[in-house]
């Protein structure tokens, strides 16, 4: 994919994520694992291979991270938001910190969500100016998003966190002219006006506020519908669902076996699909790929270990001893998956999970999983569990009942963890604890137990 019209793009990646808790605590969104890199680093890699080199990056919330991802790639232009106060404050301090030729569009893009070549294509290709890319929106799903009505493929009416009565939600990707949404920026409410009665918005300059204002005036926004695999990552079980998407999405596209020089495949591995391996990789005995995979530099996966189909590895990470990776799983650099253990979701960079155990859901960077550590993912009810976000209440369609251990969380062995159970960054599970309900950052639980001695031996069997 090249373009010759647009050359410069925006990326807004200053906010805190404070929904995407226990992941927005220790990460800035934008620097959430994706499918085996930083989704900014993936963003910024399909924005160059569509031709736009001037790419802008507005940061502020642990920017260093933002920073450290795209460190060995051609330079990136850094605005700070100093006050991350909302998406239209974050694009009008771009905006006025650059001279934008008047008659040239631009690209917007939120750094939370993951977009493909796919979708971008009819955003760059659009017709008119300005345009916007739109995701169907689900019966029950348009509560949790800021959405439109659209018709004819026109954006009639934006609505923040309807009810009903709307076809799309916003999915992150904009393109306009600075000169004509300038003034719109300026004169942002503060909070989201487009609203149902009822409707209680925070204090936020929304961008989609001031694109309902700019329609208001007359201005019309073309409606670009995209498909999957679209994710826009606000909530935890949002994160492992766009690295299974994602996952998907790169292995499926593997036509043919990519294997390095240095790689080695023993003779008897069985590989039931296409596989790209790293440098100084390894598939060793007795190993069953089930299906197309990814794996990175100086990975070894070995000794009867199970890998079902689209999973990505990265790299020095260690799968061996007749465990079992789930499919669509993502598994990060410096990992160790041990003896007999199962695991399906995400697991970030340098997290341990040795012998026996099972666990689906998003493991945060440097965790360590004790022995036998269970994640119970199916409830008695056969029902979804219900999660608190900042206040709210919400039973998600996909990965409710996941376990999401943030970073640096340790368990002791035979722990139990719930479905649906969050923890906080910086906590200890102790051994044999069942946690059955969320336990905030830097916590130690643990389970007190009374011990009884009593006198025993022979003489209690009659000798």
């Amino acid at each position: 994919m090249a373009n010759t019209t647009i050359k410069q793009a925006i990326l807004l990646a200053a906010g805190k994520g404070r929904k995407a808790w226990p992941y927005g605590v220790t990460q800035n969104k934008a620097a959430f694992p994706v499918a085996g890199q930083p989704l900014i680093r993936w963003t910024v890699a399909m924005l160059r291979e569509a031709g736009i080199g001037a790419i802008t990056v507005v940061c502020g919330y642990r920017q260093e991270q933002l920073r450290y991802a795209l460190r060995d790639l051609p330079p990136v232009q850094w605005i700070e938001q100093t006050n991350p106060i909302g998406t239209a404050h974050a694009l009008l301090t771009a905006l006025q910190a650059q001279n934008w030729q008047p008659g040239d569009d631009i690209l917007v893009l939120y750094g939370d969500v993951v977009l493909t070549p796919e979708h971008l294509e009819p955003l760059i290709g659009a017709e008119e100016s300005p345009a916007a890319l739109m995701y169907p929106v689900a019966a029950g799903e348009s509560r949790h998003w800021l959405c439109a009505r659209v018709d004819g493929g026109r954006i009639v009416q934006v609505l923040g966190h309807p009810r009903e009565d709307v076809t799309h939600r916003f999915a992150g990707g904009f393109r306009f002219r600075p000169a004509e949404l300038l003034p719109f920026l300026e004169a942002n409410p503060g909070r989201m006006q487009s609203i149902e009665v009822g409707q209680m918005p925070p204090d936020e300059w929304h961008f989609e506020e001031s694109i309902q204002m700019s329609i208001e005036a007359g201005m019309e926004w073309q409606a670009v519908e995209i498909g999957a695999p679209f994710v826009d990552i606000d909530k935890p079980w949002h994160l492992m669902r766009a690295n299974y998407e994602l996952a998907h999405y790169r292995t499926e596209r593997l036509t043919r076996d990519e294997i390095a020089p240095t790689a080695r495949v023993h003779d008897s591995a069985l590989i039931e699909g296409h596989i790209r391996l790293g440098e100084h990789s390894e598939i060793g005995p007795r190993c069953i790929i089930k299906g197309n995979l990814i794996v990175g530099d100086n990975t070894v996966i070995t000794d009867g270990a199970i890998v079902e189909a689209n999973c990505v590895i990265g790299n020095h990470t260690r799968i061996q001893r007749y465990c079992q990776v789930e499919k669509g799983s993502v598994i990060g650099d410096h990992c160790i998956i041990g003896h007999a253990a199962e695991f399906g979701g995400l697991m970030m960079d340098r997290t341990y999970f040795y012998h026996y155990g099972e666990y689906w859901g998003v493991l945060g960077t440097a965790c360590d999983l004790g022995a036998a550590t269970v994640c119970g993912n199916l409830r008695f009810d056969d029902d979804q569990t219900e999660h608190r976000i900042r206040g709210h209440k919400e039973k998600p369609d996909w990965g409710a009942n996941a376990a999401y251990l943030g970073d640096y969380v340790r368990t002791g062995v035979n722990c139990i963890i719930m479905p649906g159970v969050k923890v906080g960054p910086w906590s200890v599970l102790g051994a044999g604890t069942i946690i059955s309900e969320d336990v905030p950052e830097r916590m130690r639980v643990w389970v007190e137990q009374q011990i009884q001695r009593k006198s025993w031996g022979p003489e209690r069997y009659g000798w």
